[in-house]
């Protein structure tokens, strides 16, 4: 199991690595990135400081899991924000019905696309191995 508790953290590094850069140097093709409507007007459209908060969020969760196997911290409520973690990553694979996740209804943009093959998949198996790595580790 530390295996992957090392598997997510690095892959969490890297979601929150690619939030810093944005935060610097901004978004190359945001229509990727970024859900859009029917009209192909960006919907959401998060500030510098958003990605800093979303890196530092995603960061967290890395060290959390990276606390799985090198214990530095040893709190029986850890159990919880893990198993939460994978409850908010499986949310956001199931999507707000409109905009994003696997139910979403826009599906017209160049996002919605890189949504359902990369971004939703994703989020989806990394929701289900964190809730193995906690109910079955």
């Amino acid at each position: 199991m530390g295996v992957l508790a090392m598997l997510l953290s690095i892959v969490l590094i890297f979601l929150a690595g690619l939030h810093f850069y944005w935060s610097i140097f901004g978004i190359k093709d945001p229509a990727a990135v970024l859900p859009t409507s029917l009209e192909s007007n960006t919907v959401k459209t998060p500030g510098k400081l958003m990605a800093v908060m979303v890196g530092i969020v995603l960061l967290g969760f890395a060290f959390i899991f990276i606390n799985k196997v090198v214990v530095y911290v040893d709190y029986p409520w850890l159990r919880y924000i893990t198993i939460g973690i994978g409850i908010i990553f499986i949310i956001r694979a199931l999507g707000d019905f409109k905009y994003v996740g696997f139910f979403k209804t826009a599906k017209n943009s160049k996002f919605s696309a890189l949504d359902t093959r990369y971004y939703s998949p994703l989020c989806f198996l990394m929701g289900i191995l964190v809730l193995i790595l906690e109910l079955l580790g």
